[in-house]
């Protein structure tokens, strides 16, 4: 992706202003029409740039889109580093207790639960994210996503899964107990209108979020129990 800067030293931070004003601009606009349904000219509109300046800063739409998910994968590790990093250093022990396992698998799903909350940023980059993750975007920008953040998050919560549960990391059942795992925090961003609708909310602010957090984590508490008492007997 092109990342043309201007060499003057004024010019370079007019030029990372513009850039970041067209990546939001491009974010509401992706997430509104979504990627085919959106243009460049579109996009110079919302962020007050001539089109040309998107061909510039970005090599046109593709490029732009892909900076915006660069950005959106900048935003959610701010969220997911400290909990990843601290399962990993978990994991490197084998003989790291099983109650600290769990509570590393929690801390990640929380994290995961946590981006349901309203934010003026949340918002604007909420409906970009679900078309992207519904495959409404380039394949460039899927595989980006994938080795950038999920790749790495997915073989941890896999690894933690492995450990409690006594199966292998390739085994099936493995796979499909983290992807249940993960999935129950993504499912309430998915499902968030029908939620609000459900608890007649108006919005998830932070006392909402932590509710929904805390049932969520106490299920999911339940299951890595289970899994280590269905391992448990299994070696008996």
């Amino acid at each position: 992706m092109a990342r043309h800067r201007p060499a003057a030293e004024g010019g370079y931070q007019r030029g990372e202003e513009t850039r970041a004003r067209i990546v939001e601009a491009a974010v509401a606009v992706f997430g509104e029409r979504g990627y085919d349904g959106a243009s460049t000219r579109d996009i110079a509109n919302a962020a007050g740039v001539n089109a040309p300046a998107i061909q510039y800063y970005f090599d046109g739409k593709e490029g732009v889109y892909l900076e915006c998910v660069e950005h959106l994968i900048t935003l959610m590790w701010e969220k997911m580093r400290d909990p990843v990093e601290a399962a990993e250093h978990a994991l490197a022990d084998p003989n790291t207790d099983d109650q600290v396992l769990i509570e590393a698998s929690l801390d990640i799903l929380g994290a995961v639960v946590s981006t349901i909350q309203d934010s003026h940023q949340a918002t604007g980059w909420r409906s970009f994210l679900d078309r992207h993750q519904a495959g409404l975007c380039p394949e460039s920008a899927t595989m980006v996503f994938e080795e950038r953040f999920k790749r790495r998050i997915g073989s941890v919560i896999r690894l933690l899964i492995s450990r409690l549960a006594g199966l292998e990391v390739e085994d099936e059942r493995t796979v499909i107990h983290s992807m249940a795992l993960f999935t129950q925090g993504l499912a309430f961003r998915v499902q968030k209108p029908r939620l609000l609708e459900a608890l007649k909310w108006t919005a998830i602010n932070q006392k909402e979020m932590e509710l929904v957090r805390d049932v969520v984590l106490t299920q999911a508490r339940f299951t890595l129990e289970g899994l280590v008492r269905q391992r448990d007997s299994r070696s008996a």
